[in-house]
């Protein structure tokens, strides 16, 4: 017989039985009290919650972020468009594509810097009570 197939020697069920009356005795109840928010705490919380779009990424905002990461792609791809359009031609020098992805996340991020600060400034100016859109 292996050893795992041995039976258990007294030494070892009487550990086993330990452990499981250990296991049965209840736990000390916690005396602490569990702390309740009042409503007004409840809705101090909610308003210092962070709007998503204001989470900066790599010291920049969201968007300007995406933008970027977006210029990336977009310049691997124009990078392997111009290596097929040029692949017969001789002397031809298509740029790296480090240069084509590096340049496109640059015009990706100024792009998206533009439409982040169109909507920051849109989003803090006042609607009008008239008819609930905002002020031009």
């Amino acid at each position: 017989m292996s050893e795992n197939q041995q039976p258990l020697s007294e030494k070892n069920g009487q550990s086993e039985q330990t452990a499981l009356e250990s296991a049965e005795t209840p736990l000390p109840e916690e005396t602490e009290d569990t702390y309740v928010l009042s409503p007004e705490e409840a809705e101090e919380e909610v308003e210092e919650e962070l709007d998503p779009a204001d989470v900066k990424i790599f010291g920049m905002p969201r968007m300007c972020f995406h933008g970027a990461a977006f210029g990336v792609a977009a310049g691997y791809i124009l990078c392997g468009i111009l290596g097929l359009i040029f692949k017969d031609t001789p002397n031809a020098k298509v740029p790296s594509a480090t240069i084509c992805a590096v340049g496109c996340a640059v015009v990706g991020y100024f792009i998206a810097k533009y439409f982040y600060n169109k909507r920051k400034k849109d989003g803090d100016a006042p609607l009008s009570a008239e008819d609930g859109q905002q002020a031009d």
